[in-house]
C-alpha cells in the first residue's frame, strides 16, 4: 500500500498542466486555397502531447495536412482545401496534469464564375457543343 501510494504522488509532483494562451480562431477561405488554424499553446511539465481533429476524428499527418509545435505555436495546414474541408477543428494538449482544447469553424467557400454574355457564333466551342435545329 505505501509503495503505491508513494508512486501515485511522484507521478503528480512537479509539473503543471497545459495552457491555452491563444485560441483557435474561425477561418473563411476560397476553394483550392491553404488553410491555417494556429494556437498559442503552453506547453505545461510535463511537454504536452498535440492532437488535431476535424469533428470527432483525429487528423494525421499527410499530403493534404501538416501539422507543427514550435515554441508555444501549434499550426494545423491544409492545402488546396476543398469544400469538404469545412468543419469544426479541434486542437488538445495533454500531460499528466490535464487535458487543454480549443475548436474554431473552417468554412470554405466554393468559386464562383462569372461569364460574360456571348453568342453562339463568337463561341467555337459553344457551337460544337450546343447544335441548334
Amino acid at each position: 500500500m505505501t509503495v503505491l501510494f508513494q508512486r501515485l504522488c511522484l507521478c503528480c509532483v512537479g509539473g503543471k498542466k497545459p495552457k491555452i494562451v491563444t485560441p483557435l480562431k474561425d477561418v473563411k477561405v476560397t476553394a483550392q486555397s491553404t488553410v491555417t488554424l494556429t494556437c498559442d499553446i503552453e506547453p505545461g511539465e510535463p511537454k504536452a502531447n498535440i492532437k488535431w481533429y476535424k469533428e470527432s476524428r483525429e487528423i494525421y499527418e499527410g499530403k493534404k495536412h501538416s501539422m507543427s509545435y514550435t515554441g508555444d505555436k501549434a499550426k494545423l495546414e491544409i492545402s488546396q482545401a476543398d469544400l469538404s474541408d469545412s468543419a469544426i477543428y479541434r486542437v488538445e494538449a495533454d500531460n499528466r496534469h490535464g487535458r487543454v482544447m480549443s475548436e474554431a469553424k473552417i468554412f470554405v467557400q466554393g468559386i464562383t464564375i462569372y461569364f460574360n454574355s456571348i453568342s453562339l457564333a463568337d463561341c467555337a466551342v459553344c457551337a460544337a457543343v450546343v447544335h441548334c435545329e
